[in-house]
């Protein structure tokens, strides 16, 4: 992978790996290099290679909304994980356009003993089928199909149907909805909004992030000194023990060598 920055501004984009930290109790347990860019294809393989070098298995995973996918939420669960991961429209859904989009599947009245929704206009949009989606590694999600034939004489096409032209004649109105995501992601939100959801995100703050500090910031460490990721594993492997050591001997002159969480108080 590269770097998003163009440096020398010609086009020559820095290669680079995308580092994941496992952290727990402020110590870093594992560390993943991956030369995917984005996180949610890392989450899983991580996972894996944490469950191959502890002999306990961790109890919650949290992350936050870069890691949220319908594979990874039903991996989590199927390997008895509990998930604890922003979803991906988590600010979106603080805002107001995201509340009144009459567009969205969401925000219709769902009518469960006729299988449809009712959009603003009043009309159904009935089930028609099921299809199934294959990502790029190759995991199946199954997405039911709801269409309204012919919107016509509709007041809301403009907000409705922003993508359709003005002048296409009956158009149709189709939603897709993932029930087994859907699923999985009100399990998580509740998880999410709960007390020991609020403190383990708050937790992932602090901990992950001021690891990624220390080590950039205070160590210095912008770039690495060696090619091939497997170099890379060592050199990060030897840094992290030598954070977890500088952090042993903070908790025990802070007297926190017992503590787990930050409590939500304390980050008030």
């Amino acid at each position: 992978m590269r770097m998003k920055e163009n440096h020398m501004r010609n086009g020559q984009l820095k290669p680079a790996y995308n580092v994941q930290l496992a952290v727990h109790s402020e110590y870093i347990m594992g560390v993943g290099v991956f030369s995917k860019p984005n996180d949610t294809n890392t989450l899983i393989p991580f996972a894996q290679q944490l469950e191959q070098i502890h002999s306990r298995r961790f109890t919650y995973v949290v992350a936050d909304a870069g890691y949220d996918s319908h594979e990874n939420l039903t991996w989590l669960k199927n390997n008895q994980y509990l998930s604890c991961i922003k979803p991906q429209y988590y600010e979106k859904a603080k805002t107001r356009a995201w509340t009144k989009d009459i567009s969205k599947a969401r925000n219709m009245e769902y009518i469960p003993e006729e299988d449809a929704f009712r959009c603003a206009k009043s009309r159904k949009l009935t089930y028609a089928f099921t299809r199934k989606a294959k990502n790029k590694t190759r995991f199946v999600s199954e997405r039911k199909v709801y269409i309204y034939e012919s919107c016509n004489r509709c007041g809301y096409k403009k907000e409705c149907q922003r993508y359709v032209k003005p002048t296409t004649k009956n158009p149709v109105k189709r939603i897709e909805i993932t029930p087994e995501y859907d699923t999985a992601l009100a399990e998580n939100q509740d998880r999410l909004i709960s007390n020991t959801g609020i403190q383990l995100r708050i937790n992932r703050s602090i901990q992950v992030e001021g690891a990624f500090g220390v080590l950039k910031q205070d160590l210095g460490v912008r770039r690495f000194l060696h090619r091939g990721s497997g170099n890379v594993h060592k050199m990060l492997y030897l840094l992290s023990m030598g954070f977890n050591i500088a952090k042993l001997h903070k908790r025990i002159q802070a007297g926190r060598i017992n503590t787990t969480l930050f409590t939500v108080k304390e980050t008030a």
